[in-house]
């Protein structure tokens, strides 16, 4: 395990409830916590590869009736428009990105917290050597 996660969870309650987790990857070698941008090499486009790939997943899950994801736009906002270059995230402990999204952000609060295992595979070609 070359990485400390660490998860702040935050639950409000007042008629209803939300959700938030902030989590903190820490890379063991170094004690520094690793940004996702720091994860991948210079001038890559990391954002629109890993949105495309979170996108494609919510309309796989929306389309098998696993999900309920705000793909597309609607009366109610502009649907999944990508992640942020700070998106929310860990590493697992099979060396995984793990994409993080808060209760509603992404989809009904029926489905919590939403998280997206992006396989080192996909993304190997734009990862630094380090984190390959």
């Amino acid at each position: 395990d070359d990485y400390l996660v660490v998860d702040m969870y935050v639950l409000n309650i007042a008629g209803s409830s939300s959700t938030t987790h902030k989590f903190y990857t820490i890379d063991k070698k170094t004690g520094k916590i690793i940004k996702l941008s720091e994860l991948f090499a210079p001038g890559a486009d990391y954002v629109g590869r890993l949105s495309d790939i979170i996108r494609k997943e919510m309309l796989r899950q929306n389309a098998e009736e696993e999900g309920m994801f705000f793909v597309e736009p609607d009366e109610f906002g502009d649907g999944f428009t990508g992640i942020s270059p700070e998106q929310n995230f860990f590493i697992n402990d099979k060396g995984n990105l793990v994409i993080c999204f808060d209760k509603y952000e992404v989809a009904p609060g029926s489905m919590g917290t939403p998280e997206f295992v992006i396989e080192k595979g996909a993304i190997s070609d734009i990862l630094k050597p380090e984190y390959r």
